[in-house]
């Protein structure tokens, strides 16, 4: 089995890349339903970009997933695609 950084195995990383494809390919209807401008909440679709008040369009989108321990924060993920969970 070959592990890459912080010795995570390369087939995990693989599996993880494939499902974060999935979830961003999604139309953007469906990602919004994750969507929340709140720093608090756990699990997340937002921007690092201010639509509201910047105008250089230069941002990263990201999905924060809260998961250890994985039974508290499951519930909060979501559901598309399936894969996801």
């Amino acid at each position: 089995m070959k592990v890459t950084n912080h010795g995570v195995p390369e087939g995990v990383i693989e599996k993880i890349m494939k499902v974060t494809r999935e979830f961003f390919g999604l139309p953007e209807s469906e990602k919004l339903k994750s969507y929340s401008t709140d720093p608090f909440k756990a699990s997340r679709l937002s921007t690092s970009f201010n639509v509201n008040s910047e105008k250089v369009s230069s941002w990263r989108d990201f999905l924060r997933l809260h998961c250890h321990p994985i039974e508290d924060y499951i519930k909060e993920w979501p559901s598309n695609p399936p894969s996801l969970r």
